[in-house]
């Protein structure tokens, strides 16, 4: 299984990192919110689906996140030579 790449130390890269990570949440939850204000019916639920889908992936990418953090810090205690925190 291929894994994510990890932020990288330039900020330029990290910027363009969380941009590529957050910015299809960003903009489902916006089209959630027009379509939810702003639209009647069914197409009003849609909006407020899109909404629950954005705030699920977003959960999603923070847990993905802290994972791929604990495994940054793992990889540095190993290759410090130190033995790895269970």
């Amino acid at each position: 299984m291929a894994r994510p790449p990890t932020p990288p130390d330039e900020p330029w890269r990290e910027r363009r990192y969380w941009v590529a990570r957050a910015g299809p949440v960003v903009a489902l939850l916006v089209a959630g919110a027009l379509l939810a204000l702003l639209a009647d019916g069914a197409v009003a639920i849609v909006g407020w689906g899109l909404m629950g889908v954005a705030f699920t992936v977003a959960v999603a990418l923070a847990f993905l996140e802290v994972g791929l953090s604990e495994d940054r810090e793992r990889e540095r205690e190993s290759a410090a030579g130190r033995r790895p925190r269970r």
